[in-house]
């Protein structure tokens, strides 16, 4: 695992790495056969878990990555870090979304299954062109779940306030990515970071949403793609083009990365 890169490069996936479709464009595989070429570590850093990134890792050989919003992070085969929520947690929080109509998307790095059925499920694969899981409620009972996801039209709020020991992330498509406090892309990243002995090293982070907030601000250079949302843009170093438009492309030209 050790070797003297010059530094580190984070991209989330959805909305930054990957185009529309859920894919990576040539260009922006390229890209990143380059920067490591060039002997920089490139990193996918995402919401998503390590089933579901097989389009981003198969194009651009990227073997380190940062998922779950942070609570699992894996290099090739070795596990660098995970953070487990407590089932009796999970029992109680499935509970009150069931009443409200909502329902838990559960996962572990293998595998994801569904608490029930909401309005929102097919709209919210579709868009992340994931197949709708199986459902299981008694999947946390049988497995560790590093982060699950609330399948509502609600902003969160009435979440966070009831169980301050989550963190919730609202990444829109009627979802609320939920991990343990004090969990994020930037805990992550710095997990990555002790690994490969690079806490002296420039840290480069791509992203667009809400939850790569804490990776954008902890970035010592930070890329806002330019189809994100105005608080990533604000608190980014640079703003690249949207990521159907070139923007990985022009994000690494800019900071002489590739």
């Amino acid at each position: 695992m050790q070797r003297n890169y010059r530094g580190a490069v984070f991209f989330d996936l959805d909305g930054t790495l990957l185009n529309a479709e859920s894919q990576v464009d040539e260009t922006v595989a390229n890209a990143v056969h380059q920067l490591e070429e060039n002997n920089y570590l490139p990193v996918i850093c995402t919401g998503r878990s390590p089933i579901e990134i097989e389009a981003a890792t198969s194009a651009t050989g990227i073997d380190t990555y940062v998922t779950l919003n942070g609570a699992f992070v894996q290099s090739q085969d070795k596990i660098i870090y995970h953070n487990d929520i407590k089932p009796e947690l999970i029992k109680d929080i499935m509970g009150k979304a069931h009443k409200s109509g909502d329902a838990l998307f559960m996962h572990t790095p293998d595998r994801t299954f569904l608490s029930g059925k909401t309005p929102f499920i097919k709209e919210f694969f579709q868009k992340l062109r994931l197949d709708i899981p199986e459902i299981d409620p008694d999947f946390y009972q049988k497995d560790d779940i590093q982060m699950f996801v609330i399948l509502t039209d609600s902003d969160g709020s009435s979440y966070q306030e009831q169980y301050p020991e989550l963190q919730f992330y609202n990444t829109g498509y009627h979802s609320l990515d939920t991990v343990a406090k004090g969990v994020s892309k930037m805990s992550g990243i710095k997990e990555v970071l002790k690994a490969f002995d690079l806490t002296d090293k420039p840290v480069y982070a791509f992203g667009d949403g809400t939850n790569d907030l804490p990776m954008i601000q902890f970035a010592d250079y930070s890329v806002a793609m330019g189809n994100g949302i105005d608080a990533v843009k604000e608190a980014a170093t640079y703003i690249t083009t949207e990521n159907v438009n070139g923007g990985i492309v022009n994000g690494l030209k800019h900071f002489n990365l590739i």
